[in-house]
Formats: C-alpha cells, structure tokens, sequence
C-alpha cells in the first residue's frame, strides 16, 4: 500500500498554543451528532479488501456501542464518519481509540506497518443550525468534490443511515 501524501500532523500544527481545544470527555458523550475526519497515513483504497474491512469495522463499533451512526465515506487516505453516541452516553473517543486499534491490527496482519492512522482525528460537533442531512450531503459527496466519481453512490466506500 502506498502512503498517503498528507502532511504529518507536526507539519500543520499551531504553534504558539500548548495543545488542541478539546472539550471535556462528557460533551462528547452527549446525544449530538459529530463530523469526524479520521487521517491515514496510507492510500487505504489501493488494497479495496481492506478498505471493506475498515467500512465493516465502522458499522460494527458503531453498532457496538449502540451509537447512532448516520454516514461515512472512506476516502483513498482519510476517513469521514458522521455519528453519535446516542443514548449509550459513551464517549466518541472509546469508539475512535476501538475503531483504530482494531483496523491497525488488521492492517499489520495483512504486512503493513504501524501507525495506519494519524494519532488524532478532526471533529466537528453539529451545531443546532446544522442537520444531520446537510452533514451527510456534505461528507458523501465528497469523492464528487475530489474528482474520484461523478455521482456520490458510485463510490464503493460510502454509506448512508438517513435520508439525504
């Protein structure tokens, strides 16, 4: 698998302040959807059977937790997933840390080297302006927005829990 083109995290990261914003593990736990954006740091789409086992691993952490999972589209070196975790009260961090461990796992299985993924993941907590059929538009088309298909269904990595 080749690696990803994406800069190392260091490379884009704010100097002058000591660490990222975070807002405390309990907010995240809340019942509001979040827009996370999960950098790898290889092209996981040139291996299309592993790019399934990261899909599959998706659903079933979501799944898992009993968390409400509305989308996700896996992009050739990042990951969108739009969910929350519903009433399960667990934070979106204990998905993330068992999505990423279990696919890093896998990926080592199959001769790849760790890390798979970037040690954090950008989110996005909708606000109450936002719907989560807007988000979800915005995240599958985004194989469209980089010029991979033409339509957002053509994109085998994509899936839709709600009507967009």
């Amino acid at each position: 698998m080749r690696r990803s083109s994406r800069p190392a995290q260091e490379a884009w990261r704010t100097y002058d302040k000591s660490h990222a914003v975070r807002l405390p593990d309990h907010d995240y736990a809340a019942d509001v959807p979040t827009h996370l954006t999960i950098c790898a740091e290889y092209v996981v789409t040139d291996d299309p059977a592993f790019a399934q086992v990261i899909c599959g691993n998706v659903d079933f952490y979501g799944c898992r937790l009993r968390y409400d999972l509305f989308c996700y589209c896996l992009m050739p070196d990042h990951l969108h997933v739009l969910l929350s975790p519903g009433a399960s009260g667990i934070p979106i961090a204990k998905w993330l840390d068992s999505f990423k461990s279990f696919t890093t796992h896998e990926f080592m299985k199959t001769g790849g080297h760790a890390p798979l993924w970037q040690r954090s993941a950008n989110d996005h907590v909708c606000r109450a302006s936002e719907t989560v059929e807007n988000v979800a538009r915005y995240i599958v088309n985004s194989p469209v927005r980089a010029g991979l298909v033409e339509k957002w269904d053509d994109w085998p990595w994509t899936k839709v829990f709600v009507e967009i």
